[in-house]
């Protein structure tokens, strides 16, 4: 034992030649006991073929150790050798005292491979021969909590939510987040709190924030995803919810400036834009609402909310010359996008252009009193007396509380009849 320790400060201490050497020499003479120690190092050190060498060799002579069977697996895992892997550990027999952790990483292997069903059996079958055993009860929380389903999830949490043997785990934590899930919010809430007391994970306070403002906390939540962002900025996917807690609690302006943050951290994130460019425009700051959704047009230039949005804003400035433009060079076949640029075209006394675009979109809008008004006017302006009749009395049909509407049509039925 001397002489492997010896060997193991050799390869610690930069001296890798020199310490397998000396292992090697070991080897030799080696009893089974310390062969399977010096193939533990191996393994340690990623030295996978010397590892398997020995194991192999030791199960020729002690073919049913389930230690070295798992061993083995846990090589041949390493080296995406999984059918190997499973044939080894299906070896074990189940009054073995490594059979559970036989079922745990079979489980595991079948999971990997996409076959969920045979790996809940590995797991159901195992808890039913141990269902006091702590570390299948967390193991079954897991498998349905990756798998989506909460509910199931749950009951194996509560059970071994104050296991020691699994005070390595935050039991607590994962508890909270298969109760947020299942939209238990308020109870999540409790485990929440009880699993960052005992470890501030990322994760964690991501999922107690957004629980939080799932149950109307936004301060709970603010404070949460706040510290958050102080120990990991790069977490990308709290500013949009930061940002919404803000704004549900009347801080426009620090929602904004969330956005804003998330934007540098994330330069490719449309939701980010999107939602940057709603709030620039709710406080009115234009400049801003229109870069935030050109910003978003250029990662998707198929947002076709974000094109409505921003020629929304450039119709409200007044800025008919720049909508024209911009949808003339990015032409699409959205009719509400169409429909300002008709109406632009009428504003800065295209008429022909617009009558154009007004017939080719009004299939769109027939039940649309605004739509009909316009385009009767445009069509009266253009001389199309009778059909701009037809569109502005369905206009007054659909819209019979605007008396003015109504004065002006009966006007010139009047002087057209």
């Amino acid at each position: 034992m001397n002489e492997i320790n010896q060997a193991v400060t050799l390869v610690e201490t930069g001296q890798h030649e020199k310490g397998l050497q000396l292992l090697k020499e070991i080897l030799k003479t080696a009893d089974d006991e310390t062969a399977y120690q010096i193939a533990e190092l191996y393994q340690d050190w990623g030295l996978i073929d010397s590892a398997e060498h020995i194991y192999n060799g030791l199960l020729k002579k002690y073919p049913n150790d389930s230690h070295l069977l798992i061993q083995l697996a846990e090589l041949n895992i390493d080296q995406d050798k999984e059918e190997k892997a499973i044939g080894l550990l299906s070896k074990i027999h189940q009054l073995d005292e490594n059979f559970l952790s036989a079922q745990l990483l079979l489980a595991d292997l079948y999971q990997f491979q996409g076959l969920d069903e045979v790996a809940e059996k590995k797991l159901l079958d195992a808890y039913k021969i141990s269902p006091n055993e702590p570390v299948l009860s967390y193991a079954l929380g897991e498998f349905y909590l990756s798998l989506g389903e909460p509910s199931q999830a749950i009951p194996y949490y509560k059970k071994v939510l104050h296991a020691e043997s699994l005070s390595h785990e935050n039991v607590a934590l994962k508890l909270g987040e298969a109760l947020s899930l299942n939209g238990q919010f308020e109870e999540a809430l409790i485990y929440y709190e009880k699993g960052l007391e005992k470890e501030k994970s990322l994760d964690g306070l991501f999922g107690f924030g957004m629980t939080a403002f799932q149950t109307g906390k936004f301060r709970t939540a603010i404070t949460a995803l706040e510290e958050l962002k102080e120990l990991d900025p790069q977490y990308s996917t709290l500013y949009p919810v930061l940002s919404q807690a803000y704004q549900e609690e009347g801080a426009e302006d620090e929602a904004l400036s969330t956005l804003e943050e998330g934007i540098k951290v994330d330069e490719f994130n449309e939701r980010l834009y999107m939602k940057a460019g709603e709030l620039a425009a709710g406080l009115h700051e234009w400049k801003k609402a229109e870069h935030y959704y050109n910003e978003s047009l250029k990662i998707n230039p198929d947002n076709i909310e974000a094109l409505k949005q921003l020629i929304e804003i450039k119709y409200e400035q007044e800025d008919y010359e720049g909508i024209i433009h911009q949808l003339e060079n990015e032409p699409n076949d959205d009719p509400t996008t169409l429909w300002f640029l008709g109406k632009s075209h009428v504003q800065v006394e295209q008429f022909e252009q617009a009558l154009e675009l007004y017939h080719k979109i009004s299939s769109y809008f027939q039940e649309d009193p605004v739509f009909l008004n316009e385009y009767g006017e445009l069509l009266w302006q253009m001389g199309d007396r009778e059909k701009a009749l037809t569109y502005l009395r369905k206009a007054v049909n659909y819209d019979p509380d605007n008396q003015d509407l109504q004065a002006f049509v009966e006007r010139i039925e009047q002087d057209f009849y």
